[in-house]
């Protein structure tokens, strides 16, 4: 069968590997990461270009309240019409990295002070996104998401985290590793599937029309 190999880099700057069939459509990939240090801590959602404008329009209905530039870049701020959210959202030049807030958003200096606290590379294949060395953070989580049409949706936690998915089992073997079968939490009989490669991993959510034999398919890989 032949593949296709999606390039991708993760918000730590690690280069990830999808390989999957070629006649199945990636219609979306984004990103999140989590940063934290003492009692501080903070996550973020990257998507492509237009993630602000699809999630205040399609998610959470919000209207803008704020734009300012953070050094060079554009930051939006929009609060949600029910008044139960708000994002604030940085506009590179080909992703956008947001922040999700309770309530009203804070003051424009508080957003620009968290943004301001961290480093961007932008490019085509992710964005790069480090906390300053004066800030004392770390990366403490981070996941790709790889959505395949009409198939479902893979999320590729970082290496650390993919260390306490993995069953102590073995699973069912595959084309490149071995896949397992999970319960979601609460017993509604409701499942994902957690995919094991030799240099990677992913959790698999089928959509309600996608089958089983794509899972056989796929491979993931981080590269140092």
């Amino acid at each position: 069968m032949v593949l296709q190999r999606l390039a991708l880099v993760a918000p730590s700057g690690g280069r990830v590997t999808v390989a999957l069939p070629a006649d199945m459509p990636v219609s979306s990939v984004a990103a999140g990461v989590r940063f934290a240090g003492g009692s501080y801590g903070t996550g973020f959602q990257i998507g492509p270009r237009g993630y602000h404008e699809f999630a205040c329009t399609h998610v959470a209905p919000a209207a803008t309240r704020d734009r300012f530039l953070v050094h060079g870049r554009e930051v939006v701020v929009a609060e949600a019409n029910d008044l139960q959210s708000s994002v604030a959202t940085l506009i590179g030049t080909y992703h956008e990295l947001m922040t999700v807030y309770a309530g009203p958003a804070p003051g424009r200096d508080r957003i620009a002070a968290l943004f301001s606290s961290l480093e961007f590379t932008d490019n085509v294949s992710g964005l790069v996104v480090r906390p300053r060395s004066a800030m004392l953070l770390d990366t403490m989580t981070e996941q790709l998401a790889v959505v395949v049409r009409g198939r479902g949706t893979m999320s590729i936690p970082g290496p650390r985290q993919a260390l306490a998915l993995v069953p102590r089992h073995a699973g069912a073997p595959t084309r490149f590793g071995e896949v397992w079968k999970v319960a979601y939490p609460g017993g509604d009989d409701k499942h994902s599937f957690i995919l094991g490669c030799p240099a990677g991993l992913a959790e698999v959510h089928l959509t309600d029309s996608g089958a089983l034999d794509w899972l056989a398919q796929l491979d993931v890989a981080w590269h140092s």
